[in-house]
């Protein structure tokens, strides 16, 4: 038994979660024992799994785990590899583009707001031309949109990807998005966290995932941020806030304010170095690999290449015992934070 004192919580009147004590030894015995119980020092590489194997020994223990040989059968795997085959496949079709001034989307900015990418429909040619760095263009160019976007947006090439019949067996039901992700080493993906079970698949390229376990969320730092977008600069917009923050980036990027707040994370790449408490799993995901990412993981993702393309199957995620204890979480934070 650890010897420490319960944070014992309680809901007021009003709903909102009091917290009687504020000594944190609880939340260090529960990243710890997270680890010890059921997580290992590095995630594990696997062949393909029968579906009971895989939904038994990963997605019900909430675990990731990287499988090898799963796109196999997948005609992207080679014919991606050229990227003339997706231009002649997608022309100048009108394709959902993130923009942001220095590749960092969905992120905070001035310690202060939660800014998400500028988007933009631009012909698909035009997109590989700016990614190939045939033509300058100001700003970080990312294929990331999600919403199902590679049924909706890339028909043509859903011929050369299919569902995995195992991972539709063991969930039961089909993906409720799938998605694709095209971009070089510029573009990152800051903290976060979804509530899908998430098969992610590399078709090009090499992707790098940080990743920190539900438990770890006392640790990370949530806190909420007010909700922004970047715009091009025009010459009616504000550039300094209430603050007086300057709001205007040096490539004509602004960022403007919203109404509502978001939680995030003001994370950089040296973040684990700050923390001890928290121990990141790390792993680098590669050409025709898969990685099970389970559903509320944090993760941050960067990738390498001049040109790394991947595609994700969203699985919604059960409602259960693990979402529970995750919102209880979730209020300590938010009250931790008052």
């Amino acid at each position: 038994m650890h010897k420490s004192v319960l944070c014992l919580a309680l809901y007021t009147e009003d709903d909102s979660l009091a917290v009687m004590s504020n000594d944190d030894s609880p939340f260090r015995s529960l990243s710890q024992e997270a680890r010890e119980l059921y997580l290992e020092s590095s995630i594990s590489r696997i062949d393909v799994p029968s579906p009971l194997t895989f939904y038994r020994d990963y997605v019900s223990r909430n675990k990731p785990v990287i499988i090898k040989g799963a796109l196999n059968q997948w005609p992207a795997l080679s014919k991606w590899t050229d990227s003339q085959y997706l231009r002649t496949q997608l022309g100048d079709q009108l394709v959902t583009i993130d923009i942001t001034p220095d590749g960092y989307g969905d992120s905070v900015k001035l310690h202060k707001y939660f800014v998400t990418p500028l988007e933009e429909k631009m012909p698909f040619n035009h997109f590989m031309d700016i990614i190939e760095g045939k033509i300058q263009y100001n700003g970080i160019v990312y294929c990331q949109h999600q919403n199902s976007s590679f049924t909706t947006e890339f028909q043509q090439l859903n011929k050369d990807i299919q569902e995995l019949d195992w991972v539709r067996e063991a969930f039961g039901h089909p993906p409720d998005a799938v998605n694709l992700w095209i971009g070089t080493s510029k573009s990152v993906s800051t903290l976060h966290h979804d509530p899908y079970e998430n098969l992610y698949g590399v078709i090009k390229g090499q992707k790098h995932f940080t990743l920190y376990p539900p438990t770890d969320l006392y640790w990370l730092d949530q806190k909420f941020y007010q909700k922004a977008h970047y715009e091009k600069y025009n010459s009616t917009q504000a550039t300094v806030d209430n603050d007086g923050l300057d709001l205007k980036s040096a490539d004509n990027f602004v960022i403007v304010p919203d109404d509502t707040t978001v939680p995030w994370f003001d994370h950089d790449e040296n973040f684990p170095q700050h923390n001890q408490h928290v121990n990141p799993l790390k792993v680098s995901i590669g050409s025709g690999e898969l990685l099970y990412l389970p559903s509320l993981w944090f993760h941050r993702v960067e990738q390498d290449s001049p040109l790394t393309i991947a595609c994700n199957f969203w699985y919604d995620m059960e409602y259960d015992i693990k979402w529970n204890y995750y919102q209880f979480m979730s209020n300590i934070v938010k009250q931790r934070q008052k």
